[in-house]
């Protein structure tokens, strides 16, 4: 304590007295003794960070602590110590700097570590590589803060006190941090973040408001990221069970399994909640029916066990519910099972029991098809071969114990191989969890064997296990449940306290952690280490959901959301489906919101549709907003979350976005009707725009006319709105400009859907909904043309009031500058058609082409204006060269295809080229389903934004190329050439029965390479769409002409007619067994008569069409 307090005082001699104490605290006593020191470092190998956890340690630490323990004389309270010394260690590595440090009064002294000292004090490297892949934002820490103040103070630039330059800042950031010189281009790029203004120079309260906003969004975005949301009300289904349900259970193909007190088992589909197949109760009709106390699959051989109220357990073929053995004479009724087998070899497997004498009974079979096989040759007993477990114990290949472990019945018991260790439970509260050994530390096989033989002679053979063979733990109330985690390596306990308990298995003295909120005693727990989440469920149908790491409730429903009727008998939460299977009198299922059965569903950026990309090339990073108001950034090198902010226009969506000229900060428009500058590298607001109404904003831009910057935006209220862009304004909110003249009187009547400008001459084109494009003189603000193009295709339908005259899009070609024979103008629509427009002389279209027949309904060009990209409603897009296209003259066809490619299976919303990076350039496309994904200018799929795996954007090795996204090969319309020519030729509908007209059932002869996500296999296994089309009795009728209508004659009596002749033209859908003879016959037109018959069909009399009758019985 002296050595850590006089850090900031530097007295040498007591810490070198205190290093060398330590170092004589840490010899051991004796030579033979255990060294705390060893021992030390193997606990610090065994308590590292639970998300790579060293299993090898852990094991080697706990059998040097166990073999620490055995020498009587050995010092145990120098173990003891260890906890203590783990802490000075830490502290050790931390003084030597300040011993060899002349400058001792320019550090902090040291803090003492809480919890793990490895994952709190680790050695910092200084190398570039390691800097890399930490941001600088994340490395300061309290102490740098209290420095910088001071710099700041000290500084002053241009005479104003309190600022500091770019300069500036990077040499005090670098002295501070110590960081290398290749991390200067990261000290810039935050300076500029925190400069949103382009001031050239930040203040303090600058700085202190970047860090603070950035890691409050930090925070709600873990939040958000966190959430969890079920589908209510659950998914019920009635069982064929008539008893009470004990247990449920998964296999490995997913599907569920229930067995009930009756001994009926049935197997589930987790997709459809259909039952397969069933085992019958074979004991249904005998006067004395055996009680089923629970059930356990045996997955490694096919089997599974039922324990019955007669002392018994039963083995079953799992295939054909064939009854294989049975081991009988159990000394008590078992109530609890578990099964488990090693996943490295098979063959090794472990039986347990629980019983009501509070007993843990446990057979280890080495070789579990051996023993299965001696048991099957045991004498039958009701037609089952039948193995006392006397005998059972007595076999060589099998090693039988059975422990007295708790004071009440055991309730639940689990084998964990990563403590090589049974976890028991029970209502007791002294012996509430207990995890033990198996066999005892100090079994040998054959006395085990002869003392078990002994005592299931004399009436008992259970026997406790040593103190240093298991661990106790008191629990109030004892244990209903349980739950081991190995990744976390924690133990989670429920019981009748209604409080979960979070335990350390290796200590028993008190938890780490208590989760209050349930009102009801603890049914069911469950550790999902992959979603780092916590499942619990009471008796009250009440389900909560925990965070594994700082243990905060996530989610709660209750039974009035999930309307889960009936007592509850067995739980089960499914990872693959990630659902939670609760029994009642039926089972019920209830959903996480995310959850999706099948696997291939397609990575997303948002949760909702995508609206927005911009690409900021000072940052390298990607901004995109969704439907929900969320903005998110990425990391383009690498494809990574960097930040995100939500409800950026409120409840509103985003439907716009820009940067300023610096790239700085970013202009948003929303269906609000308002506009938002953001500093959107920390999500802070600085400004927001009104405009003349609360109209939805379609698009903004912004633009530079004469060194003024302005932002223009339209929208609904068919209005151009301007607002000077000044960082000089001290007012938060500022309001438009007033309105063009022109645009008063003679502008748009129309919702205006685009708009775009050209520096290069001063001029702003806007489109309607109508069709209409006008175009605009930025200086004066006067109509500078109209351009309307007529419906290029007369014979295609075209319908003004259903958006077919809209233009959705216009852009510039200014790399073209002043010229005035070449477009310079790009108008997508109307109709779908691509317009290219000479703007000068009234106005021109030098050509016009559509990419398909649907037509496209958003471009975008590159920034040296020489590739075109369009994109349609199915999500195809293609890339043309329009380098030299319409630069001289008319032109008659579309630009040459540079490549086509589907990109997503909804409409393409946005696109965005990014240049800048290498030699090559590549595209962003984004979509109503909620991605957003990165393509070369090749059209090679590179990755999609928010997917687990990174890319790096110099290496095309890591792109996905050439694979492409999972749901654009599941989608029909991705169908190879080759395959829809064998779908169109196959033979025309004969009989519904054997007629192969879906897709999967088309014999395909593809040569498509072995590769991850080809076509072929997703397409030969995706089932075919439903239809309700499909050949019916009425498309085989032959139909007639009428050339001559005969009168109509008077009704004849009813009883007077043939019932062969009574139906005039009539179409008949008929749902009986008979078999149609149709034939056309002479129409008999007039006569409505009342037909009996049990057949049963539809009649729909259409006139002047011809009559048929059907052969009756």
């Amino acid at each position: 304590m002296k050595a850590i307090s006089s850090a900031k005082n530097p007295n040498n001699a007591d810490q070198q007295q205190y290093k060398a104490s330590l170092n004589d605290a840490k010899k051991p006593a004796k030579p033979q003794q255990t060294d705390p020191k060893v021992l030390k470092s193997l606990r610090m190998k065994a308590l590292s960070p639970a998300k790579d956890p060293n299993i090898a340690a852990r094991q080697q630490y706990k059998a040097s602590l166990t073999e620490a323990k055995k020498p009587a004389k050995h010092g145990w309270d120098q173990i003891k110590m260890l906890d203590i010394l783990l802490e000075v260690e830490a502290l050790d590595s931390q003084l030597d700097q300040y011993i060899d440090d002349d400058n001792v009064s320019s550090h902090t002294a040291p803090v003492p570590p809480s919890g793990r000292v490895s994952s709190l004090f680790s050695n910092r490297s200084t190398s570039a590589s390691h800097y890399k892949s930490n941001r600088i934002e994340d490395r300061i820490n309290l102490d740098h803060m209290q420095m910088l103040k001071k710099h700041f103070d000290a500084a002053a630039v241009e005479g104003v006190e309190g600022r500091l330059s770019m300069d500036m800042f990077i040499m005090v950031m670098s002295q501070l941090l110590n960081l290398p010189d290749e991390m200067q281009p990261q000290l810039k790029a935050l300076f500029m973040k925190i400069d949103s203004g382009s001031h050239g120079h930040i203040a303090w309260d600058a700085f202190c408001t970047y860090m603070q906003l950035e890691l409050t969004e930090k925070e709600d975005s873990y939040t958000r990221a966190r959430e969890v949301c079920f589908e209510t009300p659950a998914v019920t289904k009635t069982t064929p069970h008539r008893d009470t349900l004990h247990r449920v259970c998964v296999l490995p193909d997913h599907s569920y399994v229930t067995a009930s007190q009756d001994g009926v088992v049935a197997f589930w589909n987790p997709a459809t909640l259909q039952v397969k197949r069933t085992r019958p109760n074979p004991d249904a009709n005998k006067p004395k029916q055996k009680w089923i106390t629970d059930f356990a699959m045996m997955t490694n051989i096919n089997r599974f066990i039922l324990s019955t109220g007669d002392r018994e357990l039963q083995f079953f073929e799992a295939s054909t519910f064939e009854p294989y053995c049975q081991i009988s004479g159990l000394e008590s009724v078992p109530l609890k099972m578990s099964f488990w087998h090693n996943p490295r070899n098979t063959e090794e497997s472990i039986l347990m029991y629980g019983d009501n004498q509070g007993c843990v009974n446990v057979l280890v079979i080495p070789n579990t098809t051996l023993a299965f096989r001696k048991w099957k040759q045991e004498a039958k007993v009701d037609g089952v071969p039948t193995a006392n477990i006397e005998k059972v114990a007595s076999l060589a290949d099998v090693r039988y114990a059975r422990w007295e472990v708790h004071k009440d019945w055991v309730v639940e018991l689990k084998y964990e191989d990563h403590l090589r260790s049974i976890i028991s439970c029970s209502n007791d509260p002294s012996t509430g969890i207990v995890i033990g050994n198996v066999v005892g530390s100090t079994n040998v096989e054959s006395a085990l064997r002869e003392n078990a033989l002994k005592r299931c002679a004399q009436g008992s053979s259970a026997r406790k296990r040593l103190s240093a063979d298991q661990t106790v733990f008191y629990v109030y109330k004892g244990v209903k449940t349980f739950a081991y985690s190995e990744s976390y390596n924690i133990l989670v306990t429920g019981g009748m306290d209604r409080l979960v308990r979070i335990w350390n298995p290796y200590v028993n003295t008190k938890p780490t952690a208590l989760l209050r909120g349930h009102n009801g005693p603890i049914f069911y727990l469950y550790i999902c280490d992959r979603e780092q989440r916590i499942y619990s469920i009471s008796t009250d149908k009440t389900v909560k959901v925990w965070d594994a790491q700082d243990h905060s409730q996530l989610c709660t429903v209750g039974m009035k959301s999930h309307m889960i009727q009936g007592e509850m008998t067995a739980v089960l939460y499914n990872e693959f489906t990630k659902a939670i299977a609760i029994t009642t009198d039926c089972l019920s299922v209830l959903n996480l919101r995310e959850n999706r059965y099948s696997q291939t569903e397609a990575t997303q950026t948002h949760r909702d549709a995508i609206h927005c990309i911009r690409y900021n090339p000072h940052f390298k990073q990607i901004v995109t907003a969704c439907n929900s108001s969320m903005i998110k950034v990425w990391d383009i090198e690498s494809g990574q979350h960097v930040f995100e902010y939500n409800n950026a226009h409120g409840n509103s969506a985003v439907t716009s976005m820009i940067f300023d000229s610096s790239g700085r900060r970013l202009v948003t428009g929303g269906r609000d009707g308002l506009l938002r500058i953001w500093n959107y590298n920390n999500g802070q607001c600085l400004r927001t725009l009104k405009k003349g109404s609360n109209e939805e904003v379609t698009c903004v831009i912004h633009v530079t006319v004469s060194k003024n910057k302005y932002i223009v935006c339209v929208g609904w209220d068919r209005r151009i709105n301007v607002f000077t862009d000044t960082t000089e304004s001290i007012h938060h909110e500022q309001q438009a400009l007033p309105h063009w003249v022109d645009d008063e009187r003679r502008g748009h009547t129309e919702d205006i859907l685009a708009v775009t400008a050209n520096s290069a001459t001063n001029h702003l084109a806007t489109s309607s909904y109508d069709g209409e494009i006008i175009i605009w003189s930025l200086v004066s603000g006067h109509i500078f043309c109209r351009l309307k193009a007529p419906p290029p295709d007369p014979k295609k339908a075209f319908d003004p009031m259903e958006g077919d005259a809209a233009v959705n899009t216009l852009v510039f070609l200014s790399a073209r500058g002043v010229t005035r024979r070449a477009a310079t103008l790009v108008a997508c629509g109307p109709a779908g058609y691509i317009h290219f427009w000479n703007i000068y002389k009234g106005g021109k279209v030098m050509s016009y082409f559509t990419p398909n027949a649907d037509g496209a309904n958003l471009i975008a060009v590159n920034g040296n204006n020489t590739v075109l990209a369009s994109g349609d409603t199915a999500g195809n897009v293609k890339l043309y060269n329009i380098s030299e296209y319409c630069t001289e003259g008319i032109e008659r066809s579309p630009p040459p295809l540079l490549s086509q490619f589907r990109a997503h299976t909804s409409t393409i919303k946005c696109f965005e080229f990014v240049s800048g990076l290498g030699q090559c350039e590549f595209l962003l496309s984004g979509s109503d389903d909620c991605s957003v994904r990165l393509w070369t200018g090749k059209g090679h799929y590179i990755g999609t934004l928010g997917q687990t795996t990174r890319w790096d954007i110099d290496d095309p090795a890591t792109f996905a190329h050439p694979r492409v996204p999972r749901d654009v090969l599941s989608e029909p319309i991705d169908i190879p050439d080759k395959v829809r020519q064998s779908i169109d030729t196959t033979p025309e509908y004969k009989d519904s029965k054997n007629t192969k007209n879906d897709l999967h059932d088309v014999d395909l002869d593809l040569d498509y390479q072995e590769q991850e996500g080809t076509r072929l296999r997703h397409i030969k296994h995706k089932p075919g769409p439903k239809t309700h089309e499909g050949p019916a009795v009425y498309h085989s009728l032959p139909c007639f002409e009428l050339t001559d209508v005969p009168p109509s004659r008077q009704a004849p009596v009813i009883g007077s007619l043939d019932p062969l002749s009574i139906l005039d033209a009539v179409e008949i859908e008929s749902v009986a067994s008979e078999d149609l003879t149709l034939k056309p016959f002479t129409p008999k037109l007039g006569v409505k008569t009342r037909r009996s018959s049990p057949m049963t069909t539809k009649l729909k009399v259409l006139n002047g069409a011809s009559a048929l009758k059907s052969n009756y019985k």
